[in-house]
């Protein structure tokens, strides 16, 4: 289901595999991009119900159940973004655009249900000229180029104007800009290099995934090189030929090597002794041409330190 959908009816039913599973934390998969307090604000308000009655957030799922939220959002949601002062890592800027190192847990752009504390209030906040300088009618991505998951952190490129935000765009379509990941996957990982070409759609048994299908889906190539092996985990370095939604979790499940911490994709549980919150990945390495100098421009972001620190001692099983 698309944002775009988040206003109208929307009902699924729970599978065995979804099971216990908490009513809100269902939820926030379910209706992607709101956070769970807005998740529970709709059940307390009595918009969500279990085969057709009111519930509660804790509610443990039951196989069958038949879970419907009502009008989640208005029909007509305000396009209004304000902006917020929050703190963003500025990595590269100059007069047309800006790299930023996004933090895991913020959500890149407004969407229904979620208009504030995303990236793009941080930048009006910071470039208050910003959305005035975009053409494009109630434009609530200003800026915006490419997307990261909430909890996937790393580079993103933020345009400051329309002319520098197509030319990006148009570079994205050709396949032109180099984004390359790490991320750390459950299982030994046997070829040290490798592609993953296979067709992303949505899930059609579970329309808040994505999943290879080749109903209504698009092409989908990841190329994945190993850095290192641990005892049960491998580092990967992996570079994206297309962006699909999704697009790394979805192909590493497809090969038996799900994100660690993935708890969509693959599973949240960690050994004992390391804590990992989110899913293990991060937008590594960026590179592109730049739209005004025409050169080559490239940037790296180390590991977060959250990340940082179970790789220091994800060996130690």
């Amino acid at each position: 289901m698309s944002n775009a959908d988040l206003h109208a009816d929307s009902t699924w039913r729970v599978s065995p595999e979804q099971v216990g599973q908490r009513l809100d934390h269902y939820l926030v998969l379910a209706l992607d991009n709101l956070s769970r307090t807005t998740v529970q604000q709709l059940i307390a308000a009595g918009s969500v119900l279990i085969n057709g009655r009111v519930s509660k957030p804790g509610y443990l799922l039951r196989n069958n159940d038949e879970v419907q939220v009502l009008r989640a959002m208005p029909s007509a949601p305000s396009k209004e973004v304000r902006p917020q002062a929050l703190p963003l890592d500025i990595v590269y800027e100059d007069d047309d655009l800006l790299i930023v190192n996004k933090a895991a847990g913020m959500v890149v752009h407004p969407a229904p249900g979620h208009y504030d504390d995303t990236l793009v209030n941080a930048l009006l906040a910071r470039y208050p000229t910003l959305q005035d300088s975009m053409v494009v009618e109630e434009d609530i991505r200003p800026g915006i180029v490419h997307r990261l998951d909430r909890d996937t952190s790393g580079l993103l490129i933020v345009a400051k104007n329309a002319h520098t935000q197509a030319a990006l765009v148009e570079q994205m379509q050709r396949h032109e800009v180099v984004k390359r990941y790490l991320a750390l996957v459950e299982g030994i990982v046997s070829l040290d290099q490798g592609s993953i070409d296979a067709p992303i759609g949505r899930n059609p048994r579970h329309r808040q995934q994505m999943a290879i299908t080749s109903v209504d889906s698009r092409e989908a190539r990841t190329h994945f090189r190993v850095m290192q092996r641990f005892s049960r985990h491998t580092l990967l370095l992996l570079q994206l030929e297309t962006g699909r939604t999704h697009q790394i979790r979805v192909h590493l499940q497809a090969i038996g090597h799900p994100v660690s911490g993935d708890n969509v994709y693959g599973t949240s549980s960690m050994p004992r002794g390391i804590t990992l919150k989110r899913q293990f990945l991060h937008a590594y390495q960026l590179s592109f041409v730049h739209p005004t100098s025409g050169e080559k421009v490239e940037f790296e972001a180390p590991l977060p330190p959250d990340l940082q620190d179970v790789l220091d001692n994800v060996d130690l099983l």
